[in-house]
């Protein structure tokens, strides 16, 4: 694996004004929005989205969905459905981009032959079987990506559905993951993985779906269990069962988020941009089930032309002041196949 390190693109730290003079100090647990630039993309890309990230190797280390880059790589392939950069902890850049041989990024989540073979026959063709990322999580030696198996096209962009789910194994940043197949979910169930936080060695991991509410259930397994599919209980509103037709919903989220404890406001924290808009927004609760509280608005992402922004999500191990200043990144869209990774600072109340 080469590594190519990679300047942030600092702006000049614009506040979010619009955002925060339509909050009251009353509702708004924040007391400051500040954009504080981007994370570059690799070199030649001009699109990738989420950016999930978590403490591994002792550096943070990120996980992006699909990768756009213009010139093919040594496989003929101009995309990526997951790769990842690092930076060192505490630091918000340089970051390091994890590329093959020909400079170009590497797939986090190695293709099966099955995938392999539909995706060369429909090269030409706006199709293709391929995993996508979500959140993750780790101890620190050892990080479990979720993910979804998609089909996508061929009518258009928009045109993709998960097939399955399941997690990949990772303990060497420096080489792709371990994917867990066959899958550990069906097509029937839930995408699990829109978000997931690991507390006293159990993983909790949400999957959020629907219209234009997306409302949140529940798994739980234990952090060594994670690929024993009959270790997973789910939500119920009050206990926990081995069914996962018995989750309920717990609160309204976003397809892509995080959750993450903070010592500083003493409780869970859920960070969501809201579906199909630029709102930011932020969820408490006393523990990963809830009960979680009203969703408050804490600022706005910036416009994009087309389109809007989407997976709004927290970096706490680059948090600052114990806590009192959270580092959250999000996906913008820049133009046609263009997106940009932007990068905020929260101070909380």
């Amino acid at each position: 694996m080469h590594t190519a390190p990679s300047t942030l693109r600092l702006t000049w730290r614009l506040p979010l004004v619009a955002g925060l003079l339509a909050c009251s100090a009353a509702t708004n647990p924040a007391r400051s929005v500040t954009d504080v630039g981007t994370v570059p993309n690799p070199p030649t890309c001009t699109a990738r989205d989420v950016g999930f990230s978590v403490v591994l190797g002792g550096r943070s280390v990120w996980v992006f969905g699909d990768t756009l880059f213009t010139e093919p790589a040594a496989d003929g392939f101009q995309w990526r459905s997951s790769t990842w950069s690092s930076t060192a902890l505490g630091a918000l850049g340089p970051f390091e981009h994890a590329l093959g041989d020909d400079k170009k990024p590497l797939q986090l989540l190695p293709h099966t032959a099955e995938e392999t073979a539909f995706n060369l026959a429909h090269r030409d063709e706006p199709r293709r079987l391929t995993p996508w990322p979500q959140a993750l999580v780790s101890d620190g030696s050892r990080a479990i990506v979720f993910y979804v198996n998609m089909i996508t096209g061929p009518d258009g962009m928009w045109d993709f559905e998960s097939r399955s789910g399941s997690v990949a194994i990772w303990t060497d940043p420096s080489q792709p993951a371990a994917r867990v197949e066959p899958p550990l979910f069906t097509d029937d169930e839930p995408d699990w993985g829109a978000a997931a936080v690991l507390v006293d060695g159990d993983v909790y991991t949400y999957a959020c779906e629907g219209g234009a509410t997306k409302p949140c259930k529940l798994a739980r397994v234990a952090f060594s269990r994670v690929d024993d599919r009959s270790a997973y209980v789910f939500y119920d509103g009050e206990a926990w069962s081995k069914d996962w037709r018995a989750a309920k919903e717990i609160f309204d989220g976003a397809p892509l988020f995080s959750v993450h404890y903070s010592a500083y406001l003493g409780s869970y924290v859920a960070i969501y941009m809201e579906p199909g808009g630029n709102e930011m927004r932020v969820r408490t609760a006393p523990a990963p089930e809830g009960p979680w509280s009203d969703a408050s608005r804490i600022g706005e992402g910036r416009e994009p032309p087309e389109g809007f922004d989407y997976a709004l999500i927290a970096h706490p191990e680059l948090a600052r002041e114990g806590g009192a200043v959270d580092v959250l990144s999000y996906t913008r869209p820049t133009g046609f196949l263009s997106q940009e990774t932007r990068l905020v600072e929260v101070r909380w109340r």
